[in-house]
């Protein structure tokens, strides 16, 4: 999975920077966009040094090296989240690792959140039709409410600011 922006986000983020917070180290910059963000904490799990809630600003940019951060950032599933690597610097390339694919699928419920499911997986829709996915760990909508169905949009949350 890869949450490299796209260009079609970076013109998005130009018309409408307010929506956008922004963190750069001048090597990669680190997008992102809270009206996304379902709370999968994957972030904060993955590089507390870099994503602290507790603390403001909540990234810290410069608490992990770029590879570490990039591949953090690669476990949002919402895209909340999103990188762009600065093509003047160059880091070394190290061999990949070959990856352990999991065998298994795993699903973890997020208490009034979306599903979250990693590992071998796929989704398939009402017609048994493959849907596209191009990351590693997806969040599907449990509320129904979603304009990204089946994948989770974060709209739950939007719900619960207005009841509240």
């Amino acid at each position: 999975m890869s949450n490299k922006i796209t260009k079609r986000e970076a013109l998005e983020f130009k018309q409408n920077p307010e929506k956008t917070k922004e963190y750069s180290t001048g090597e990669v910059t680190v997008y992102w966009r809270p009206e996304l963000c379902i709370h999968s904490a994957n972030c904060l799990m993955g590089l507390p040094g870099v994503f602290n809630t507790r603390k403001r600003p909540w990234i810290n940019i410069n608490g992990g090296s770029t590879k570490e951060i990039i591949e953090t950032v690669d476990t949002c599933p919402s895209r909340a989240l999103l990188y762009l690597k600065n093509p003047k610097y160059k880091t070394p390339r190290l061999k990949k690792k070959s990856k352990k694919t999991s065998k298994f699928a795993r699903v973890q419920l997020l208490k009034d959140g979306p599903y979250m499911i990693s590992g071998n997986f796929i989704i398939r829709d009402a017609n048994k039709k493959k849907i596209k996915v191009e990351t590693e760990v997806v969040a599907l909508c449990s509320c129904g409410a979603s304009g990204n169905k089946p994948f989770c949009d974060a709209t739950h949350l939007k719900e619960v600011l207005n009841k509240g």
